[in-house]
């Protein structure tokens, strides 16, 4: 995707570098002192922290984020994070990790599964790890507790040890992720108790969190030591306490290492502005009830720029590109002029540095005055088999990882089109091949992740208009160019799918949520929460970009050199997801399905994942899964296949846990009417539990799901029917398209045998 940037690549780190400024806002005097003095590791741990707020009648949750600029992690330049857009927020991330530094910790000795025993123990998946069990949580003496206030009941989650390569163990954050994601606006408590390290011995509490605890005096002479936080942290522990209590669990207070409170943001702060101006957008057209998939007013407005007739691929007929016209909310051109697409040297042509949103006096985006519209390039692909009888299925089409709207008309589409469905796309704006010095400038200073994310939400109103304009009775449907030599449709206007893989299954599933003329959904090798993904991906964490051109260095070296420090890595990573959300499926995951937004049809979610995938961890597309309420196809993985306890069994044991599909009374898998999590397994070994990219060697099933025929027919069904249908008939989800040659390396004799496709 990148290649052949080998010379302009470093010059635009250095050019960003030496031309980077940083706007900071005049601060509003803070009542409290900075920084939480209960884990002085790190100024903003533990995180995220209800510390770091303030009181805001005016919000959803009564608090507005309040970092202060001398908190912020700063740069290895010494530029501090400008907290500026951190600060519109009224909470933290609903997938957000939660950091602390516990020093010395061994979570095995912690949750006493140091004297398991088994083939796994000591490896990739071992089962000692709370991951490969998160029912764990539950347990009477579990060590960690996360507590939802407003339920008092406890929250799935898993923790682990920062176990990047490059980390030292004087260095690893202890980091909890929630399973299921947080609920918007409610407050959670969290508890450690009972930390042990290798030998087994408690590790004492920090001398500031156990003078609150123990209700005795600040440390004598720490002029750190804050007062007028005890009764706070006080009413923490004593609602957890209760809420202990009240389920029937001992809970000693002198057990604590640390508790705390966050408050995670509300539907509205994360939803908002992309909501106004979708719904502001199509009130343009006409349409302002968008829930009742009646489509209303007029089509946006588009041309026809190239036609090209296809006579020598089996799958094509014709490639129709053109443009829409749309809004413009961005306060600049937010394309590059005559962009070049996959030049055969360097970059393309790059969007502007730093265009946002353009604001109204009501803190809303509003429409740009001076560059009111835009017209965003599309293209669309006619199958062979499209005909006037048998007119194609029209599908919005998201690309993969800073691509374009081209990879809609290669071979990860192929199979869609010998099904008669049509891909149609735009470039996912702010995250496209254009947007690759956005990303670079984000990455070295990350005081500019509102760029990125503001950018984002206007390339979800790019596709939803491309949506409109083909759903639209008098839309492109309506042009020649999409009709055969007798004037006949070539498409069927009344209905519309969705189909997005990598990048475009994780910023699909927002584009998913935010619908409004279609109800379903296929994201493939999917997931969300860039925080849990980044380490656990290959196209992060890699030596290069690209092993071909190893004169561009990996996106991670850009962060990690611009933050040198390993635990503040962890705090940036996790400072940007609280912006990200509003770019990704993390911050609309929880309206993705049954609970739709305001003014929005309710939608259905077909996930096809590849086991071991490289790029995007199966870890997050579980935790997603669990969030929408989709059911796992139990029977998609051979017996010994899963690498945690219970998932591919459809027997999670706590609330949000993956369930099965329903079976008759014979045992046959009937099809399941609702979102679904579908495993497609081409031998690679399962992900490892840590926090790091697949090491096995083999190829990166990361294609597996789009090129298969099963997974295509099992799409197909869904799009057609509502249903997700086994389509292996109770036997496992084995991938091996043709030309595939996934491999098993040294395993276990449990593994024996499945080197199918070899």
């Amino acid at each position: 995707m990148l290649r052949s940037r080998r010379v302009v690549f470093p010059a635009l780190v250095v050019a960003i570098v030496a031309g980077s400024t940083l706007v900071t806002r005049a601060q509003v005097p803070t009542l409290r002192r900075p920084c939480d003095q209960t884990d002085q590791a790190l100024c903003l741990l533990p995180f995220p922290n209800d510390y770091f707020t303030r009181p805001d009648p005016t919000t959803a949750t009564g608090k507005r984020i309040d970092f202060e600029v001398p908190e912020m992690p700063r740069s290895i330049v010494g530029k501090p994070i400008d907290p500026t857009e951190w600060n519109r927020n009224d909470g933290f991330s609903p997938g957000s990790d939660i950091l602390t530094f516990v020093p010395g910790l061994d979570l095995h000795q912690t949750w006493g599964t140091q004297s398991m025993t088994g083939p796994r123990v000591g490896g990739p998946n071992d089962p000692r790890d709370q991951i490969a069990d998160v029912g764990r949580y539950v347990e009477p003496d579990a060590p960690i507790l996360v507590v939802d206030a407003t339920t008092g009941q406890r929250w799935p989650f898993w923790s682990e040890l920062d176990m990047n390569a490059s980390t030292k163990a004087n260095e690893r954050l202890l980091i909890v992720r929630p399973a299921v994601n947080f609920t918007e606006g409610h407050r959670y408590l969290v508890a450690l108790r009972n930390m042990k390290n290798t030998a087994g011995a408690v590790i004492p509490a920090a001398a500031q969190f156990a003078a609150y605890r123990d209700n005795t005096a600040g440390p004598a002479g720490d002029l750190t030591f804050d007062e007028t936080r005890r009764a706070h942290v006080n009413s923490v522990i004593a609602q957890i306490q209760s809420d202990e209590q009240a389920r029937g669990m001992s809970f000693d207070r002198s057990k604590l290492f640390l508790a705390w409170d966050f408050t995670v943001a509300s539907e509205r702060n994360l939803t908002e502005r992309m909501l106004h101006i979708r719904n502001d957008a199509f009130a343009q057209l006409g349409d302002t009830n968008l829930a009742d998939r009646v489509i209303q007013g007029v089509s946006p407005r588009f041309s026809i720029t190239k036609v090209t007739q296809i006579s020598n691929d089996p799958r094509k007929q014709r490639q129709v590109e053109g443009t829409i016209t749309v809004p413009n909310y961005l306060d600049g051109p937010p394309q590059p002029l005559g962009f070049e697409e996959d030049p055969v040297e360097g970059l393309p042509n790059q969007a502007l540095l730093g265009t946002r949103f353009f604001y109204g006096p009501d803190g809303l985006p509003a429409q740009n005055p001076l560059i009111p519209t835009i017209d965003v390039p599309f293209v669309c692909t006619i199958p062979k088999v499209a005909s006037a009888a048998d007119p194609a299925h029209p599908t919005l089409y998201g690309h993969g990882l800073l691509g374009s709207r081209s990879e809609s008309t290669g071979g990860s589409t192929d199979r869609d089109r010998e099904r008669n469905f049509m891909p149609c796309a735009v470039n996912w704006m702010g995250f496209a091949e254009y947007d690759v010095a956005n990303a670079v400038h984000t990455l070295l200073d990350p005081s500019y992740m509102p760029v990125m994310a503001d950018r984002a939400q206007q390339g979800f109103l790019n596709f939803l208009y491309l949506g409109r304009a083909l759903a639209h009775p008098n839309g492109l449907a309506t042009n020649a160019v999409f009709k055969d030599a007798a004037g006949h449709p070539l498409f069927k206007s009344n209905e519309l799918f969705y189909d997005g893989n990598s990048q475009g299954g994780i910023m699909g599933g927002a584009l998913c949520a935010l619908s409004v003329d279609l109800t379903r959904c296929v994201l493939g090798v999917t997931g969300m929460n860039y925080s849990t993904l980044l380490n656990r991906s290959s196209d992060w964490e890699g030596p290069v970009i690209d092993p071909t051109n190893p004169g561009i260095p990996s996106y991670s070296s850009l962060l990690y050199t611009a933050f040198p420090n390993k635990m503040e890595q962890q705090l940036v990573m996790t400072l940007i997801q609280m912006l990200w959300d509003r770019a990704e499926a993390d911050g609309y995951v929880a309206h993705m399905t049954t609970d739709p937004l305001p003014n929005t049809p309710a939608h259905q979610v077909l996930m096809q994942v590849a086991l071991g995938d490289f790029q995007v961890t199966n870890f997050s597309a579980m935790v997603e899964a669990r969030t929408i309420g989709a059911r796992i196809l139990q029977t998609a993985l051979m017996p010994g296949r899963a690498w945690t306890v219970a998932p591919t069994l459809g027997t999670e044991p706590f609330p949000g846990g993956l369930q099965a599909f329903p079976t008759d009374a014979q045992g046959n898998i009937l099809p399941w009417n609702g979102s679904a999590l579908v495993f497609w397994d081409a031998g690679n070994l399962p992900p490892p539990n840590a926090n790091i990219p697949p090491a096995d060697v083999g190829n990166d099933p990361h294609e597996i799901p789009r090129r298969d025929p099963n997974a295509a027919n099992q799409k197909e069904f869904f799009y057609m029917n509502g249903l997700v249908e086994d389509v292996m008939n109770g036997q496992p989800d084995l991938a091996c398209p043709p030309g595939y040659a996934g491999e098993i390396p040294e395993a276990p004799a449990q593994f024996n045998g499945f080197d199918w496709c070899k």
